[in-house]
C-alpha cells in the first residue's frame, strides 16, 4: 500500500531528485498537477504522475496530458491512477491523454491501457534537431545574406510592455502554442536572446518565443502570426532566431520543434521536409462521469 501526495512548489525538493529537473520546473504552474506515491512501509517515493490541464479557459471539453509518469509496480499504479481520477473530477476533466517516451516505456504503456487507455507506438509532434542543421537550411542559405527587415528583431530588444500586449492579443485570439498558462507566464520564462517577434504600426504581429530548459535544450513554446502576413513574417522569424542562435550557443545545441498548430506544421512541413517526430507510445481515454 501507498498514500498518494500532492506535489506542489511548498514540497517539491522532496520529489526533484525522483521527477528530474526538466518535469520539476514546470510544478507550481497554473495548470500543472502533479501527484507522488509514497510507501507505507518505508516511506520511499514509489511513483509519480504529472498532467497538464487543457482547454481551462476555453469553451471546449476541459482535457488532461499526462506527461510524466515513473513507477515500476502495478498496483502502485492503480493507487496512483484512483489519485489522478478524483483530483481531474474536481477539474470537471471528460478526456485524458498520455504520451509516454518509448525507452523504458513498455510497462508503462500496459498500464494504462489496463486503466482504459487506446495506447499505440505513434509519431511525436516533437522534432528535436542541431543547431547546426538548421542552419544548413535551404531558407537560410537563401537568404542569410539578405538584410533583416527592421520590423523582425529579438525579444530583448522590446520594451515588456509591448511585449505583454502582444501575449495578451494571441490569448484573445485563442493562439498560446504549448502554454495554456502563456498569459501568467513572466517574460523571463522566454530565452530572449533567441525568442524573437515582428513588429507593425499597431505592435507585435508574430512571435517565436522559446524557453531554455535546465538540460541545455532551446524548446519552442510559440509560434504564432497574428494577421495575414504569416507567408512572409514566420520564415523571418525562423531566420531571425537562427542568427541570434549561432551568435549565442554551439552548432551541436539541441532545439526542440514542437508543431503544435496549423502554422508551425506548415512551416515545419517546408523547412524540415524529412524532419520525424519522436517516437512514442500515446493514447487516450474518455472520463466516464460526463
Amino acid at each position: 500500500m501507498s498514500s498518494i501526495i500532492d506535489v506542489d512548489r511548498n514540497n517539491l525538493e522532496e520529489y526533484r531528485r525522483f521527477i528530474g529537473d526538466e518535469i520539476a520546473e514546470n510544478i507550481g504552474r497554473a495548470y500543472y498537477r502533479a501527484i507522488a506515491a509514497i510507501s507505507d512501509i518505508d516511506d520511499k517515493i514509489v511513483g509519480c504522475m504529472v498532467w497538464v490541464l487543457r482547454n481551462m479557459e476555453k469553451e471546449a471539453d476541459n482535457e488532461s496530458d499526462i506527461v510524466f509518469l515513473k513507477c515500476d509496480d502495478f498496483a502502485v499504479f492503480n493507487e496512483m491512477m484512483d489519485g489522478y481520477k478524483a483530483r481531474i473530477r474536481a477539474d470537471m476533466v471528460i478526456r485524458s491523454h498520455a504520451h509516454i517516451p518509448v525507452k523504458n516505456g513498455k510497462m508503462l504503456k500496459d498500464m494504462l491501457k489496463k486503466s482504459g487507455f487506446s495506447m499505440k507506438l505513434t509519431e511525436s509532434d516533437v522534432i528535436i534537431v542541431k543547431l547546426s542543421e538548421l542552419s544548413e537550411m535551404p531558407l537560410m542559405k537563401k537568404l542569410r545574406h539578405k538584410k533583416m527587415p527592421d520590423s523582425i528583431t529579438t525579444l530583448n530588444q522590446v520594451s515588456i510592455r509591448a511585449i505583454r500586449r502582444g501575449i495578451s492579443k494571441s490569448v484573445s485570439q485563442g493562439m498560446v502554442g504549448l502554454c495554456d498558462d502563456l498569459e501568467n507566464l513572466g517574460v523571463r520564462w522566454f530565452e530572449d536572446e533567441v525568442s524573437c517577434v515582428s513588429m507593425n504600426d499597431e505592435g507585435i504581429n508574430g512571435m517565436f518565443l522559446f524557453h531554455l530548459r535546465p538540460s541545455g535544450i532551446v524548446a519552442v513554446q510559440l509560434l504564432v502570426c497574428l494577421d495575414s502576413s504569416f507567408g512572409t513574417t514566420l520564415p523571418n522569424l525562423m531566420r531571425r532566431f537562427v542568427l541570434a542562435m549561432e551568435e549565442k550557443y554551439e552548432p551541436d545545441t539541441m532545439i526542440e520543434l514542437d508543431r503544435h498548430n496549423e502554422q508551425s506544421l506548415l512551416l515545419s512541413e517546408k523547412l524540415l521536409p524529412r524532419g520525424f517526430g519522436i517516437p512514442i507510445y500515446a493514447g487516450s481515454r474518455e472520463e466516464l462521469w460526463r
